[in-house]
């Protein structure tokens, strides 16, 4: 697996850079397979790479030959303000012509989490042969506290993360966040995508951030993301920490 590290002055500029790259893989490695699987993510950072993907070009992608998954979910309706496939589908999915049988939402309108969670792994397994082979690209943030996804340092030991058997769970994130009823996918599912791209930017995020590049602190769920192939981190300048 390679890393990198790639600075950006701020949000936009680190957006407009993810969204070209994502759009050259996409085109790149549709040249020898027939589709590319990309899990989204939620929270107000991606937005704008959404926004950038609906109106800068993204409108020229094959979409008839890309499926949308997601790393994880509020449990709220999907019209809900919180809900992360409503955000994606206003910034990016009511602009590009993606047949709606390849959006594939965590289904939070059924009773349960738990329920849910279930569903969305055989929603996985259908499409993918196993864990150790899922997205062509998932994207992801980081929290202050050092989560991505809805993965939490309260959710497990590192050892439990990394080993789970589970393909998805339902998750109670700590009080500190705003909706506690979460869906997510787990490390190892994470861990099957063959690119891992986080996209980070404010200040409090800089020291998650420090103990993740500089620590490699296995405590914090952000640190245990080992995709296949390529882990990049596009950073803003107010997260990225000060040279030691």
């Amino acid at each position: 697996m390679s890393s990198s590290v790639k600075p950006f002055s701020d949000l936009e500029a680190l957006s407009r850079a993810a969204a070209q790259d994502l759009a050259a893989d996409i085109r790149e490695t549709l040249r020898t397979q027939d589709r590319y699987t990309l899990a989204l993510a939620g929270g107000s950072t991606p937005r704008p790479l959404y926004e950038l993907l609906a109106t800068d070009g993204g409108e020229h992608l094959p979409w008839s030959q890309i499926h949308l998954f997601w790393g994880d979910e509020r449990f709220v309706p999907p019209d809900h303000p919180k809900s992360n496939a409503r955000m994606a589908t206003e910034a990016l999915l009511d602009s590009v012509p993606v047949p709606a049988e390849q959006v594939h939402p965590m289904p939070t309108q059924i009773e349960t989490p738990e329920a849910a969670a279930n569903a969305y792994a055989d929603t996985l397994r259908a499409h993918f042969p196993d864990r150790s082979a899922t997205f062509d690209t998932v994207l992801l943030g980081l929290g202050a506290d050092g989560h991505t996804a809805s993965l939490f340092p309260e959710t497990g030991t590192p050892e439990q993360r990394r080993t789970d058997a589970a393909w998805v769970r339902s998750v109670t994130a700590p009080p500190r966040h705003d909706v506690s009823a979460r869906l997510t996918c787990t490390i190892p599912v994470l861990n099957g995508a063959r690119r891992a791209v986080f996209l980070v930017a404010g200040e409090r995020k800089r020291d998650a951030l420090r103990r993740v590049l500089d620590h490699d602190d296995v405590s914090l769920p952000a640190a245990q993301i080992r995709p296949r192939d390529a882990l990049l981190w596009y950073v803003d300048t107010a997260a990225r920490p000060p040279a030691s």
